[in-house]
């Protein structure tokens, strides 16, 4: 008889979630577990195994009887908790969540190797044995769009959020004087907010720049035509432990990802690399400046990316290791 898994889904971000479990989805298949998706426990047996993308969900359901479990940890929740509420306590009682689930799930999937040291200084112990580090990405290398990729063009780019947490305002800082320096610089902006984007740029005496809302299936279309693409953030836990798929999303379409040093699992991945450039801003202008300045290599850049996609934004890769992590766990 064959063996079940479910898959708790009942989160309204499934469509960005999904994209990660269906890799784990994929890995269970392979040794054995016929999967489901499910929005609600109701009538699923209690020895089950269930992967719940949200510790806090282990906890309600672990004293509910549910213990054959897996973990997704997506960020550090009682940090990410407190930048929101300011309340210590919260964040004592989420910490104590994640730790809880942990120490309780059959395998636990980090999405950084800083979050993994991150969780298991929290809890006093090692997950190594049964942990596994697979980044946030949601796109594959699409090789074509390095055929009409010209490098020496200075065109910048920003996909997301007006949010502070995503820097626009500091971005918009690190571009205006790329500009200053770069009279053929371009500032090419995808955002949902047009009106206040565009009262930003021009507050900051910004000259060259584009701002546009276009449909996600278009942003890959659009990308094609930037060279650098900035993802910069503020220094702080909860950015070092995170991988956000932004960056997946600019290689995959040959941009160039300028970043804060701060995403450390991709700085590790990018160490050495001519594919992108760690920039904290107000410090490393001049470097920057030289980076975009100098002659590239597109088939080295090509390489270097295509090299990337093939383990660390691998789908085939990250099975192949959760199933070799599983055996002895799961079967």
């Amino acid at each position: 008889m064959e063996k079940k898994a479910y898959i708790y889904i009942n989160y309204a971000n499934i469509v960005v979630l999904k994209v990660y479990l269906d890799v784990i989805k994929t890995a269970l298949i392979k040794i054995g577990y016929e999967c489901e998706y499910i929005e609600s426990l109701d009538n699923i047996p209690k020895k089950a195994l269930i992967v719940f993308p949200m510790a806090k969900d282990i906890f309600k359901y672990y004293f509910k009887g549910y213990r054959n479990v897996i973990l997704w940890q997506q960020g550090a929740t009682g940090a990410e908790s407190f930048m929101r509420h300011k309340s210590k306590m919260r964040k004592f009682i989420l910490d104590f969540m994640d730790c809880f689930a942990m120490n309780k799930a059959k395998m636990i999937f980090f999405v950084s190797q800083y979050m993994q040291e991150y969780y298991e200084a929290k809890a006093h112990r090692s997950f190594a044995k049964k942990a596994y580090v697979m980044p946030c990405f949601n796109e594959t290398l699409d090789v074509s769009v390095f055929e009409k990729k010209d490098y020496s063009k200075k065109v910048f780019t920003y996909v997301g959020s007006l949010d502070l947490w995503q820097c626009f305002n500091e971005t918009a800082d690190v571009y205006a004087e790329i500009e200053k320096r770069n009279s053929d610089a371009f500032f090419k902006v995808l955002t949902f907010n047009v009106e206040k984007a565009k009262e930003i740029l021009a507050d900051k005496n910004i000259k060259n720049f584009s701002v546009a809302c276009v449909p996600k299936e278009q942003v890959k279309k659009e990308l094609e035509e930037a060279t650098y693409g900035f993802i910069l953030r503020h220094d702080i836990e909860v950015n070092r432990v995170a991988t956000p798929t932004k960056i997946s999303s600019y290689l995959s379409a040959g941009v160039l990802p300028v970043y804060s040093s701060c995403l450390r699992d991709f700085h590790a991945n990018a160490a050495g690399k001519s594919f992108a450039f760690a920039l904290n801003p107000g410090k490393d202008l001049d470097g920057l400046a030289n980076y975009i300045n100098e002659e590239k290599d597109k088939n080295s850049v090509l390489k270097e990316i295509q090299d990337l996609f093939d383990t660390y934004y691998s789908v085939e890769n990250h099975v192949k290791n959760i199933v070799a992590l599983s055996d002895g766990i799961l079967k």
